[in-house]
């Protein structure tokens, strides 16, 4: 049951909620066009307002997720109903199956993962400064800051994270095996030379 649920939890439609930090109907509304590996975007179009349309960074973990899900087709619905074609409508299904396998009684939606991404984007790091409410707001759709600044002004007191969204263990790996290597190669090399 465990992997049926991590598997859910990592399945394009879920993960793309929690990552563009879209509206819900954004989402479901995001075409194939819309996603740009090259330049790590994802364009939001077709929102609340004319002023909401923007675009967000396309994070590591859902370029990861998106690409063999997206495949080689270069046109239509990013996520289509499979029955019909159209765009879906409602995510709420999706997600309460996923919680019910997880045994979480807590009712999730999927704005639930709007607040999440902009709590976890609020704590972290754009070089050595904290991401500023502003350009949170502006992912988010919003004209400025003052929703962002009202909900989640608390979190300017909280530690921040890191420089990034996503903690890098890939990449630290691979480094670390080079360090380890060169160490090693170094090591063996002064023993010769003693």
């Amino acid at each position: 049951m465990r992997r049926r649920v991590l598997r859910g939890v990592a399945a394009p439609r879920p993960t793309t909620h929690t990552q563009p930090s879209g509206r819900p109907a954004e989402v479901l509304a995001l075409d194939i066009a819309d996603v740009n590996f090259e330049r790590e975007t994802v364009r939001i179009r077709g929102t609340k307002t004319e002023g909401s349309d923007r675009t967000v960074p396309l994070w590591p973990q859902l370029a990861r997720i998106l690409r063999p899900y997206i495949g080689t087709r270069t046109t239509g619905l990013l996520f289509p109903c499979s029955r019909t074609g159209k765009p879906l409508r409602d995510l709420r299904k999706l997600l309460a199956r996923i919680a019910a396998e997880a045994g979480l009684e807590q009712h999730i939606t999927p704005y639930i993962f709007r607040h999440t991404y902009c709590a976890a984007r609020l704590q972290t790091l754009d070089g050595d400064a904290p991401v500023s409410p502003y350009t949170v707001g502006k992912e988010l759709g919003h004209s400025g800051d003052a929703l962002v600044r009202r909900v989640y002004g608390h979190l300017g007191t909280v530690r921040h994270r890191s420089k990034v969204v996503e903690y890098p263990t890939e990449r630290l790996t691979l480094k670390a095996g080079k360090r380890m290597f060169a160490v090693r190669t170094a090591n063996i090399q002064s023993r010769k030379i003693a």
